[in-house]
């Protein structure tokens, strides 16, 4: 690599970094009242699914099975309001566009969005876990708990969900538009991306229908992480969790850009 290269890929880096920071203070103001709402959320999730559903004839492991994967549900609902950001930012200041002056590669702007999502959901949803842990405590038991494999899904998870929110955006047309794409895309990626139910479960009962829902990234982010803190038996094998959402985030993130750049005029 000639010297001129390795300068310019620095002064990338650097531009990049910049930026992050930027993106990361500007969160900071924001950060305790997202992290209050997924708290509270989940708090109510796992109230009513451990302790209520339990005497209305649930299996009295449901709650634990539920709990696990509010650390997703978490990480997930937060791309509904980093694209609703980017949104009125595209309908308002438009401050992109000066992003997109400076002195490098426009689609590494969109990296940086998609890094800066991923950042901001892991943070959201790093408190959940703790906290289902208090509510549930010996009934969410740590014998199988990995901590690698929960930093792996964790880490896959949030960038997948970066790159799912980038791509969310090159499909909203503008405000009025928010809800349709909650309605008619995230819900129902997230009823059957296994946010209630195994895949296991859903194969003995429909095979077909099981089959048909492994296109569906968030599947690989529930089984993965439930994996992770409850143990292998029950779930997709986690090696093929993990390059599964790997695959997933570079598609996304892809087509986000690609989209993106046709919006946004890029040159």
């Amino acid at each position: 690599m000639s010297k001129v290269n390795y300068l310019q890929i620095k002064s990338y880096l650097r531009i990049f970094w910049q930026l992050l920071k930027t993106d990361l203070q500007i969160f900071k103001q924001a950060s305790i009242d997202e992290t209050i709402n997924s708290i509270i959320t989940a708090v109510c999730t796992v109230v009513v699914f451990s302790y209520v559903f339990s005497h209305l004839g649930m299996d009295e492991h449901f709650g634990v099975f539920i709990a696990v994967g509010v650390i997703v549900s978490a990480i997930f609902w937060s791309s509904w309001t980093t694209s609703t950001v980017f949104i009125a930012d595209l309908e308002g200041n438009r401050t992109i566009t000066y992003f997109l002056t400076l002195p490098v590669p426009n689609y590494l702007i969109l990296i940086k969005q998609i890094v800066s999502y991923a950042i901001k959901s892991a943070l959201t949803g790093a408190t959940i876990l703790p906290v289902i842990k208090l509510l549930l405590w010996n009934q969410l038991s740590f014998a199988n708990f990995s901590l690698i494999k929960f930093v792996l899904v964790f880490a896959l998870t949030s960038l997948f969900i970066g790159s799912l929110s980038l791509l969310i955006t090159s499909f909203i047309k503008s405000v009025e538009n928010l809800s349709n794409v909650s309605m008619r895309f995230l819900f129902p990626m997230w009823f059957f991306g296994g946010a209630n139910y195994s895949w296991e479960i859903l194969y003995k009962i429909s095979p077909k229908l099981a089959i048909i829902t492994l296109i569906n990234p968030l599947l690989y982010a529930m089984e993965g992480m439930r994996v992770a803190v409850l143990g292998q038996q029950g779930y997709i094998n986690f090696w093929i969790c993990l390059p599964s959402l790997i695959g997933f985030t570079f598609l996304f993130g892809w087509w986000g850009i690609a989209r993106l750049k046709k919006r946004l005029d890029f040159v």
